[in-house]
């Protein structure tokens, strides 16, 4: 299947393996340098929108990735646009409402209100060039994780922004100003303001760097979100209680909490003012304890004067195994039951050999930046080995850890799925993608074996690894289209025949497993609301039940398939890890690792 375009007179073929994303309005695909847009159904509204904009001579901020020229079909018809495509390692900002996002990065509050005072003087250039965003919201703001130097963000989907007599079609519900709630189509008319571009970027400042929503957390009254907002209930009022991964709101300086009273309580609209960022970053101070940034005028650290216990599961049940100075990047648990546990400290990674009686052995790996991913599986007789693989590259490097210092075996190539190597480790094999195969490889005695088990669809095709068999689990995305399948330990494949609500379109997908389920976890958006979907089916591919999840929910589905359907007295965090081993079960934190035994 492939798609013929023009641009600029120049004939252009788009195939499945070019698709970057497909979405509500359109599909995005991957052309050179640049991104193209596909309107699934072109009408004269888009088109006479992009003409006028293509018609302007504006100076826009650097940090659009505005439309260029359109696109047309053989007719002369305008069927989308071309524009700069998404660099490799940029990353949506809702990434940074994720604790374990921030302490995987080694991210402070110094590092990231720069980047917020960059998103208002973009906002603040639009709005003086008569555009209003609309659907502002974290999932259209992407950025770089600051390293050496400054974030740098990039804002997409602009062809949607308000303009001129043209709408924003479209609105995130959890970004849109209360004043909108009434509107039931977007797209009648233009009706956001420069007021509600304010107001959903102080929404996203709130979970930026409180890790919550500024109507999040529960009250007894009001129990949605919308109910909070109508009646002007956040995150500030006395009888809402937050979540233990939010951040204490007095991490903020006065005048920022002064700001968000009057926005969120007292339903008030002003724009933004910088300086409040401005005089917030000059007086911030980090506390000796918990390293969290807060403001000199504070008596003492919010976090430590409020104290959120940074594990909840009871010390009477959960052993602590590890705990580091850094962040578990990756645990697996051997076939015997012991376990291998890598961790990064600042650039060193290191493997740590242990059981549930605590830690046997640790060894240096190598020195690396943020993003290494890792697997783990064994021969027969106990031999272990790793897979390395880089940041964003396609290698796989295989290493015999058995020994006192790792040796490499072999280093692979796999293909790329969303600018991500794909592979998968079951308890005895690596499974990667090589030429349109899906490849399934071990190690007998010192030669690493392969033999390819199906096929892959180029660019298109994601797997996962169970970690209770040799069984692996994937999907292959043919444009909107999601087909699941498992491959079981004789090479048999099952399709898994998932649902999807009609309207909502997938923005992520990823299989998770329990010793006698897989789960299809997806996040959806459905009339611009977004949720995670969790269908799990039995080994035979027999669905077998379902849950809803809410927009922020994901973390859950992923993390904690494995007890979903487990009645447990200890409540856990959404970014909790959990892993079963034959004992009992482990709890993955950022810095430290949990067992808590099977009740007998």
């Amino acid at each position: 299947m492939s798609q013929t375009i023009y641009i600029q007179k120049q004939r252009y073929q788009l195939d499945a393996a070019d698709l970057i994303q497909s979405g509500g309005e359109g599909t995005v695909f991957g052309l050179g340098n640049t991104a193209v847009k596909l309107y699934h159904h072109p009408t004269p509204a888009h088109q006479e929108k992009l003409r006028h904009w293509f018609a302007q001579r504006w100076q826009l901020p650097p940090d659009l990735l505005a439309p260029c020229v359109p696109v047309h079909n053989k007719n002369g018809q305008i069927i989308g646009l071309q524009m700069p495509r998404l660099p490799a390692s940029s990353l949506p900002l809702k990434q940074l409402s994720l604790p374990n996002f921030w302490q995987q990065h080694a991210l402070t509050t110094q590092q990231i209100v720069p980047l917020l005072q960059r998103l208002h003087q973009t906002l603040n250039r639009l709005h003086q060039l008569q555009i209003v965003v609309g659907d502002l919201n974290e999932t259209n703001i992407f950025f770089t994780p600051p390293a050496q130097g400054a974030s740098q963000s990039f804002w997409i989907d602009v062809d949607s922004y308000q303009f001129g007599h043209f709408p924003c079609p479209v609105a995130m519900p959890a970004f849109l100003d209360p004043t909108l709630y009434h509107v039931t189509d977007f797209g009648e008319r233009p009706y956001f303001t420069p007021l509600t571009d304010w107001y959903a970027f102080t929404v996203l400042l709130v979970k930026s760097l409180l890790q919550i929503h500024p109507y999040g957390g529960v009250h007894r009254q009001h129990k949605s979100l919308q109910a909070r907002a109508t009646a002007g209930v956040s995150i500030l009022a006395n009888d809402v209680t937050l979540p233990p991964r939010a951040r204490h709101p007095e991490t903020l300086s006065d005048d920022l909490l002064h700001y968000l009273h009057t926005t969120f309580d007292k339903a008030e609209r002003r724009p933004f003012p910088l300086q409040l960022l401005q005089q917030y970053a000059q007086n911030l101070q980090t506390c000796p304890h918990c390293q969290l940034a807060y403001p000199r005028s504070r008596r003492g650290c919010p976090a430590c004067s409020h104290p959120t216990p940074v594990s909840v599961l009871p010390s009477a049940v959960a052993k602590m195994l590890l705990q580091v100075d850094g962040f578990i990047e990756a645990v697996f648990v051997q076939p015997n039951g012991r376990l291998l546990i890598i961790y990064r400290q600042g650039e060193q990674y290191r493997l740590v050999r242990a059981g549930i009686g605590g830690v046997l052995k640790e060894t240096v790996l190598f020195s690396g930046s943020v993003g290494y991913r890792f697997g783990a599986f064994t021969r027969p007789d106990g031999h272990d080995f790793l897979v390395v693989n880089p940041p964003h590259q396609p290698q796989l490097l295989v290493l015999d850890i058995h020994g006192s210092q790792p040796q490499q075996v072999m280093l692979l190539e796999t293909a790329l799925f969303r600018e991500t190597a794909v592979f998968a480790t079951t308890p005895n094999h690596l499974y990667r993608i090589s030429g349109g195969w899906i490849m399934r490889g071990a190690v007998r005695h010192s030669s690493y074996l392969e033999d390819a088990i199906s096929t892959a669809h180029r660019a298109q095709t994601q797997l996962f690894g169970s970690p209770f068999s040799n069984s692996v689990a994937g999907y292959h995305r043919i444009f909107a289209e999601h087909r699941f399948f498992t491959i079981s330990p004789n090479g048999t494949e099952q399709q898994l025949a998932t649902t999807t609500p009609p309207g909502a379109y997938i923005t992520q997908a990823a299989i998770a497993f329990a010793p006698n389920q897989v789960g299809v976890v997806q996040q959806l958006v459905e009339n611009g609301r977004s949720q995670t979907q969790v269908q799990a089916f039995n080994h035979q591919g027999q669905w077998q039940q379902s849950w809803d999840f809410g927009e922020d929910g994901w973390e859950t589905a992923v993390n904690q398939f494995a007890i979903l359907n487990q009645s447990r007295s200890q409540p856990l965090l959404p970014s909790d890890w959990v892993h079963t081993h034959p004992a009992g079960w482990l709890i993955q934190q950022p810095q430290q690792l949990h067992f808590i035994p099977r009740a007998s």
